[in-house]
């Protein structure tokens, strides 16, 4: 089973193939698909929102 940092990996190998235009729209894609998988409407919502939240550890 893959650990977090081989999803990540694969997320940033995909955003760099598919481009700064394409990107949105895979991110969307991406995030719809997973939510899909996850199979709990909610959780999918809270999980975007807190995804959407600036990182308090990566300000400058």
């Amino acid at each position: 089973m893959p650990d977090i940092e081989d999803v990540f990996d694969t997320l940033a190998t995909t955003l760099d193939q598919v481009g700064v235009e394409r990107a949105p729209l895979f991110l969307a894609k991406a995030a719809l698909a997973l939510a899909q998988a996850l199979n709990d409407p909610e959780r999918a919502r809270a999980i975007i929102e807190a995804a959407a939240r600036p990182d308090p550890a990566h300000q400058g």
